[in-house]
């Protein structure tokens, strides 16, 4: 089965590899909230493949719902979701756990007009469609403070 997102190539499901840093991220708990089930198997796919447990739901409240259920380290979030939106979610989770990153994904940038890190609660703002290179990349910068020339991995967190 194939997979071909916009802007993006082809991607043969269960043939992704971690070619990035990303793997230098121990495995964490991930949970996903988004109501598109291509992107939403898009981003699970390229997170389970460097060992992340991932859990995924469709709407704002079912997210707030699974954070209150289990632990995470990271919660991804669409921006426009059914109940509560990404805005919504981020405020709500970092009210319960303020130290918790928010990666808030849109397709829509201009739609999100506070500062990211400051009203809106998010530490990271993608656009879609979401590359696994940038995915990569911000998991990177959120979890990962320094790297030094030893290639050790000194945690932001």
């Amino acid at each position: 089965m194939r997979v071909q997102l916009a802007s993006e190539a082809p991607v043969a499901l269960g043939t992704m590899k971690s070619t990035g840093p990303l793997s230098l991220i121990p495995p964490k708990r991930i949970l996903i909230a988004e109501d598109d089930l291509v992107s939403a198997h898009y981003l699970r796919l390229a997170l389970t493949v460097d060992g992340h447990a991932v859990d995924s739901v469709a709407d704002g409240r079912q997210a707030l719902e699974a954070f209150g259920s289990k632990p995470y380290d990271l919660v991804i979030t669409d921006f426009r979701l059914p109940g509560l939106d990404g805005l919504e979610v981020a405020e709500a989770i970092k009210q319960l756990s303020p130290s918790t990153p928010i990666l808030l994904i849109t397709a829509y940038p201009q739609s999100v007009q506070s500062p990211i890190g400051e009203v809106s609660n998010v530490d990271a703002l993608l656009n879609k469609p979401v590359s696994v290179a940038k995915l990569q990349e911000t998991l990177n910068r959120v979890f990962l403070a320094d790297i030094s020339d030893t290639g050790t991995v000194k945690p932001s967190v």
